[in-house]
């Protein structure tokens, strides 16, 4: 058995969250009786469907001390063997027949129990015609049958449904709890960790005792390696890299991603890492009146954020935190930080020509390959962008790290500043996605890309946007006559 069924809680003194234990003690103490429908919310791995078991156990235990978890019920319902305890699973039984089955058994008399309980997990998957159809039994049930409700999203549920309930809140544990939950399998395993380890373990679990007790586990199985069990190693300091990002070393910060994939971290743990880390800062920014830019302190965590979703399904894992980095780092990439003009002037005042044409002339003199043609391209690649999005997200975000140099109405060539973002493109998958999405927005017949690397990246975009639109055109001007 594994430990989280082995040490799953038997009794309400049992439950892990404080909140729950006592809010259970107290109305089962109070003599009255308990409702006939209850709604367990919270995250997942809290204790809710193992709280509905208890409460089950708690109706229909025949021992003196309930649950007593000795007599034929208490033992048939941890088995999961007990004919009327009902578990549903509303992700994969959702639809409104099934709940008109359940209807048409809730009439039925327990077989061995004094009352049926049916235990609806994910809720909230209900459909409305379904959650509809159990709003009529859960307003005149019978007096032997109990509902309890879990779920984790309690807002996908409708009103009059909640409003049916009683209401028990899973809170998202403190990693003291979940500690203190570790130490005591620990304890029973005989298994010695030191409090820095458990408490490392607790905080990679993100809120859920569940997973808590898989991840020591895997830690025993593991001979004791906490740190190589979570996929930490001298590279992932979540600290070091966000001072990279911050103090804008992009190619240092993309060099660390790369150090973090060849090393097997994972990254998804790694960015929930960062997150925390710019959570705490933040909140300390408000709290404790700590000096930090709160702005860009909320900029970095909703990147990250933005990150962390599209790497579940990137077609390259590292490439969206890549993006991160290029996109949040404060000296774009291939650029030194200015320094301050010798006339004393603020780097970012209006400057003559000359130097807007030395900041500006690297950049545009490759675009001129391709004439005209290329200046449609140009002129509609942000379109081209978002023809991608729906697409691809990945590959969307590798277009954002190309540039087009050449277009001769068929051929089109994009340059890219790293050989891995070069491969990718290439891929038929991805290269089809991009010459379909040209050919839409250009209006063009077949278009046949083709990929370069460049000698150094650089953000075109950013330069641009640095300078004003009659700027720009004075200097294009001057510079190709």
């Amino acid at each position: 058995m594994t430990l989280y069924l082995k040490y799953r809680p038997q009794k309400i003194a049992e439950l892990d969250l404080k909140s729950v234990r006592e809010r259970l003690e107290a109305m089962v103490k109070s003599g009255r009786d308990l409702p006939h429908a209850w709604l367990f919310s919270g995250p997942r791995g809290t204790g809710k469907t193992s709280t509905a078991r208890i409460l089950a156990k708690y109706v229909n235990c025949r021992g003196k001390d309930k649950p007593c978890n000795k007599c034929e019920t208490c033992v048939s319902i941890t088995n999961g063997s007990c004919p009327d305890v009902i578990e549903i699973d509303a992700a994969s039984n959702r639809g409104i027949d099934e709940i008109r089955q359940l209807r048409e058994r809730v009439g039925l008399a327990p077989m061995t129990t004094d009352y049926k309980v049916y235990i609806i997990d994910e809720a909230h998957m209900l459909t409305t015609e379904a959650a509809n159809a159990l709003l009529k039994t859960l307003e005149e049930p019978p007096e032997h049958v109990l509902f309890v409700l879990c779920t984790t999203e309690s807002e996908k549920l409708p009103e009059t449904v909640v409003s049916r309930c009683a209401v028990v809140r899973f809170g998202r544990p403190s990693i003291d709890e979940i500690s203190d939950r570790l130490e005591k399998v620990a304890k029973s395993e005989k298994v010695k960790l030191d409090l820095g380890d458990i408490k490392e373990i607790a905080a990679a679990a993100r809120g859920s005792f569940r997973d808590a007790v898989k991840l020591f586990e895997q830690v025993m199985l593991g001979e004791g390696d906490v740190k190589k069990m979570l996929g930490a190693s001298d590279k992932s300091d979540p600290q070091e890299f966000l001072g990279m990002v911050r103090a804008g070393k992009t190619k240092e910060a993309l060099g660390r991603v790369d150090e973090l994939v060849q090393g097997g971290v994972d990254l998804r743990k790694f960015v929930e890492k960062c997150v925390e880390l710019l959570r705490e800062e933040l909140i300390g920014s408000v709290t404790n009146e700590k000096t930090a830019n709160s702005g860009e302190l909320i900029k970095l965590i909703e990147g990250l954020e933005k990150a962390y979703g599209r790497m579940k399904d990137a077609a390259v894992v590292q490439l969206p935190i890549e993006i991160f980095v290029i996109e949040n780092s404060k000296a774009p990439v291939g650029f030194e930080p200015q320094s301050r003009p010798s006339n004393g002037q603020a780097p970012n005042a209006k400057q003559p020509p000359s130097s807007i044409e030395q900041k500006i002339k690297p950049q545009i003199s490759g675009l001129v390959t391709g004439g005209s043609k290329l200046d449609d391209v140009m002129g509609k690649w942000q379109e081209v962008i978002k023809a991608v999005r729906p697409k691809n997200h990945s590959v969307e975000a590798l277009l954002r790290s190309t540039r087009p140099v050449d277009f001769d109405g068929r051929d089109l060539v994009l340059e890219a500043f790293y050989e891995f973002h070069k491969k990718q493109l290439e891929t038929e998958r991805c290269r089809l996605i991009v010459e379909e999405a040209v050919g839409e927005i250009l209006g063009v017949g077949q278009v046949k890309l083709k990929m370069k690397l460049g000698n150094s990246p650089v953000r075109v975009q950013k330069v641009t946007d640095d300078l004003k639109s009659d700027e720009l055109i004075e200097t294009a001007r001057e510079i190709f006559k």
